[in-house]
């Protein structure tokens, strides 16, 4: 009779351990499953933002070189003002002040420099060079925030250095 007690007392003891032991592993199941879909959902979110990013990003460039095409040709719409001033004012709520800010700076001195290359008033090369190393850093700025390399990196990487 000892030993049916005891077998049963261990029978017992072994559902029960068993029992925790089973609910201690899903338990563990469950977070990883919501840490899997919470990781899953943040990940849709920063490519959709890296996405409207890259759209932004390349609107903004597109306007600043079609606005120079513009001011070369001395047919100066002003339509590209206009689309580089929206991806400006997108790329703003987008992006942090790190790259918004050197950004709108920039669109403040494009719009002037071209304004001024369309009207014929004579912009030194030196100034126009300028504003295109400015536009250069920009395009920099913008695929470090994408994950992206960019020049600097390029050419540390490959041992070459880039104009």
């Amino acid at each position: 009779m000892g030993s049916v007690v005891v077998g049963v007392i261990g029978t017992l003891l072994g559902v029960l351990i068993g029992v925790v032991a089973q609910q201690a592993q899903a338990k563990r199941s469950h977070r990883w499953q919501r840490e899997d879909v919470l990781n899953s959902q943040r990940w849709q979110r920063e490519d959709v933002l890296g996405s409207a990013k890259r759209a932004v990003y390349a609107e903004y460039l597109r306007s600043i070189s079609a606005s120079y095409a513009q001011a070369i040709s001395g047919q100066r719409t002003r339509t590209e003002d206009a689309h580089l001033l929206a991806a400006t004012a997108e790329l703003e709520i987008l992006s942090g002040p790190e790259v918004a800010e050197p950004a709108r700076d920039l669109v403040d001195t494009v719009m002037k420099v071209h304004e001024r290359i369309a009207t014929g008033s004579g912009v030194p090369k030196a100034e126009v060079d300028a504003v295109d190393r400015r536009r250069l850093e920009i395009v920099d700025l913008f695929k470090a925030d994408l994950g992206l390399p960019t020049r600097a990196s390029t050419a540390h990487g490959s041992g070459r250095s880039r104009p």
